[in-house]
């Protein structure tokens, strides 16, 4: 991709996001985690931090979707938890949460490239994953970043946008 943050929107876009929905972003990051739900016509919902990682707090996140469920009659499109300084996110209990209500994952792993939570790298957990080759970052090539997916469909059906 031409940047962590074309990643983060095309995975958002491929998980259906569009205008009038929400996205859940913790609300501790920088810019780039929430810009692409705004390009899509889409809400950020911030959801606080909690204080061990500085990262999206599993508890408040849970609550959050709750509250948008009550107030919109809809569950948020996705979650988008941030790897917030190469610190992990408690990515067992997101995904818990994410799975129960069936909320995609789009995890922006941008500055956790190489963390890893329970010895499994950041970016594998949820539908995708958003690494950056920003020259801030762990591994720079002075730009660009990358989409992680397992499911080959859902890469072709990125890599079609990604070249256009």
């Amino acid at each position: 991709m031409s940047a962590g943050t074309a990643a983060v929107h095309l995975g958002l876009l491929n998980c259906g996001v569009k205008p009038g929905d929400e996205v859940i972003v913790q609300s501790f990051t920088f810019c780039a985690s929430t810009h692409p739900v705004t390009y899509l016509g889409a809400t950020p919902v911030l959801v606080d931090s909690e204080p061990d990682t500085w990262n999206i707090d599993p508890e408040l996140l849970e609550e959050a979707i709750k509250d948008r469920k009550a107030k919109t009659g809809e569950y948020p499109k996705a979650i988008v938890p941030v790897a917030l300084y190469g610190m992990p996110y408690k990515a067992d209990r997101i995904m818990e949460i994410a799975n129960k209500y069936g909320i995609p994952v789009v995890e922006d792993a941008a500055e956790g490239f190489g963390s890893k939570y329970k010895g499994q790298t950041l970016g594998t957990f949820g539908k995708y994953g958003v690494l950056s080759f920003n020259g801030n970052k762990m591994i720079t090539t002075s730009g660009g970043g990358a989409l992680i997916t397992e499911d080959e469909e859902h890469w072709r059906e990125i890599m079609m946008y990604a070249t256009q």
